[in-house]
């Protein structure tokens, strides 16, 4: 198990580098919002697919929901172009955001079902993250350098909040009941 939680906050800390490199590709004057958006969702659709095939053995299919969700939005954001009208990129984080917290629902289920009380733990998280991902998506009416960076903080933030959970894990060897 302690195994399994190394490979989530190792997967964890890549999303956080990737909310890192975002908040710096304005000061890159690297502004293609569409391919690092779409650059994004397909890295975190990535990241949770190995973590997924990693940690089959669990039977914990959060990440492989997770990288189907992201996949889905990375293609559509590519076909349908949504960085260029803002409403459309909104649009685009809320169904994600909506996807990912069913998919946490599910896991705090899971914890609650295990009588674990990481549940409760995971549902603060759930409510931060959905709080978070509203707040981003009305922020994107603003100048395309601005998107980057309040996509990147988005980023940045979920990475630290996937961290947290196998982290507290982690800390408690598993044995918070």
């Amino acid at each position: 198990m302690l195994e399994c939680l190394k490979k989530n906050m190792f997967c964890s800390g890549l999303l956080i580098l990737n909310g890192i490199f975002l908040l710096i590709c304005p000061l890159l004057k690297w502004t293609f919002f569409l391919e690092l958006f779409v650059g994004t969702m397909i890295f975190y659709a990535i990241v949770n697919a190995v973590l997924f095939l990693l940690t089959m053995k669990s039977k914990d299919y959060t990440s492989a929901f997770t990288c189907l969700a992201s996949l889905v939005i990375g293609i559509v954001g590519f076909v349908f172009k949504v960085t260029e009208t803002p409403k459309y990129l909104a649009l685009s984080i809320l169904v994600w955001l909506l996807f990912l917290s069913l998919i946490k629902l599910k896991r705090a289920d899971m914890y609650h079902d295990k009588k674990s009380k990481l549940w409760q733990f995971e549902t603060v998280l759930l409510f931060l993250f959905v709080i978070t991902g509203i707040l981003t998506s009305i922020n994107f009416l603003f100048g395309v350098e601005a998107n980057i960076i309040v996509f990147g903080y988005f980023i940045l933030i979920t990475g630290i909040f996937e961290f947290l959970d196998p982290f507290l894990a982690y800390l408690t060897k598993g044995k918070i009941k």
